[in-house]
């Protein structure tokens, strides 16, 4: 898993680096860019905006390279030479090249244009010229090409600092920053390829503790890869799913389904009375069981005799004395419990923690309503939220959203994958189903919920049906990322 680090270290990191290849900083500015400019040598015409500090550094020995290398290029500088300082002023005088001083006119076009307005340092939101700026970029169809970060996206956490520019590429040196993955990290970035400068990460894990880990799709043959031929039903894990109180049979049926799909053994659906004897007709691979309410004898035997090993709790559950009567019955079976949907919102107000509970399921308001405070508090930082969910309820917590969050409470990892094929209805009962039944088959909760997050954002993400996909459709696909 790479690395992912606050922006905040950035400068540390740099100054190891430097020492790391024996250079000092201006020569490491320099090697950054030569990196840069490998990803531009191919177009005819460049537009190299630069800004204050050494990220604009950067943007002036790309333009000098590409000057060099023939292809037409021209600067616009945010700032005069005059006034800038240090590393950045000595690359801006060592360019030999045309100068433009302000926004081209409609006629002008380029092949390629290089941000490098703003680095990963920035702390405030932009306004004035330079969000002027970042807009008309954003207007343009040259491939945008971005030097670290997409100026204007927080570093850190993935907000829009009021605006910021829309990348094709970005183009990292040294290290990725968490910002780069989650919230609007997505939407800015484009595509994110790492120049390392051939100094590896392991120099910088001694000494710069990573803030998260980057998730990779090649996890997944851990699924399969565990699995013997010489198997039955049984050592992969029952699953008891309840939820699904009168009109909201739906939930519960695709999180039974899903337990299934990701390659739990057995699955039993405990439901209202209403639906527990249609069940068989929608999904005839699902056991039913009817719940009328607090029955906690009669519940606590169906999960003696079926030998449940896990519970998934809330989808579609709601918030009646039904549903707390279930919540209760569920608890009081002291089986491992992943939580989801309406239960989330019981646990918020309950007076105890339970013991078993293993993995929760937030989307942001939800997360919201558990940590008690808004949605926007949550999306602002969404790294320290998840790290709070963990801590807080003593369990592994998955903060749904652009770029899935998924923490035990110490570490915390990150979905690169998945799209807004995803914002569907059930999509999230269809996850909490799959942390549920890999939980079942053995894995720890903190692989069981990054595997099934990767698993599950993969499936939307190449989708055939794409936006049009459904919830049913997702889990129909799930076989096409893991077979």
């Amino acid at each position: 898993m790479k690395p992912l680090y606050h922006s905040d270290k950035t400068k540390q990191l740099d100054i190891m680096a430097a020492d790391a290849l024996g250079l000092d900083s201006f020569a490491l500015m320099q090697a950054a860019a030569a990196a840069i400019f490998k990803h531009i040598n191919a177009f005819n015409s460049i537009l190299v905006i630069t800004g204050p500090g050494n990220n604009g550094g950067d943007g002036w020995v790309v333009a000098e390279l590409a000057r060099q290398n023939h292809q037409q290029v021209k600067v616009w500088p945010m700032q005069s030479i005059e006034s800038l300082s240090g590393d950045a002023r000595r690359a801006a005088e060592l360019y030999q090249g045309q100068t433009i001083d302000a926004k081209p006119d409609s006629s002008a076009s380029y092949d390629c244009i290089v941000d490098s307005i703003f680095g990963t340092g920035l702390n405030q939101a932009i306004t004035g010229h330079y969000a002027k700026v970042i807009e008309w970029i954003n207007l343009q169809a040259s491939t945008i090409i971005a030097v670290d970060i997409p100026s204007g996206l927080n570093g850190s956490t993935g907000n829009i600092m009021g605006v910021a520019v829309e990348a094709s590429q970005t183009i990292s040196i040294l290290a990725l920053n968490t910002g780069l993955f989650t919230l609007d990290g997505k939407d800015c970035c484009g595509e994110v390829l790492l120049e390392r400068l051939g100094v590896d990460s392991s120099c910088f894990a001694a000494v710069v503790a990573p803030d998260g880990l980057l998730l990779d799709q090649h996890h997944l043959v851990e699924i399969s890869g565990h699995r013997s031929n010489n198997s039955h039903k049984g050592r992969f894990g029952h699953v008891l799913t309840a939820g699904g109180q009168a009109g909201m049979m739906g939930a519960v049926l695709l999180a039974g389904k899903a337990v299934l799909k990701s390659g739990g053994g057995l699955a039993t659906i405990v439901t209202d009375s209403a639906h527990a004897d249609m069940v068989a007709l929608y999904a005839p691979e699902l056991m039913a069981l009817a719940f009328d309410g607090m029955n906690e004898q009669h519940l606590n035997q169906v999960l003696i005799d079926k030998q449940a090993d896990v519970i998934l709790l809330g989808m579609g559950m709601g918030q009646s004395q039904w549903s707390k009567d279930l919540y209760t019955c569920c608890l009081m079976a002291a089986k491992p419990l992943v939580m989801d949907a309406d239960a989330l919102g019981i646990l918020s107000r309950a007076a105890t923690i339970p013991d078993q509970l293993k993995v929760i399921t937030p989307h942001p308001k939800e997360a919201a309503v558990l940590l008690s405070c808004s949605v926007a508090a949550v999306q602002q930082n969404r790294w320290a939220s998840v790290l709070k969910l963990a801590q807080k309820y003593h369990c592994v917590a998955v903060l749904k959203g652009s770029g899935t969050l998924i923490s035990d409470g110490k570490t915390v990892w990150c979905c690169p994958y998945g799209n807004a094929n995803l914002a569907t209805a059930g999509s999230g009962d269809v996850l909490a189903g799959m942390v549920a039944g890999l939980l079942a088959q053995g894995f720890s909760p903190a692989v069981a919920s990054y595997l099934a997050v990767i698993w599950h954002a993969l499936a939307g993400e190449t989708n055939v049906f794409g936006l049009t996909m459904t919830a049913s459709d997702l889990l129909n696909t799930l076989h096409q990322t893991v077979k």
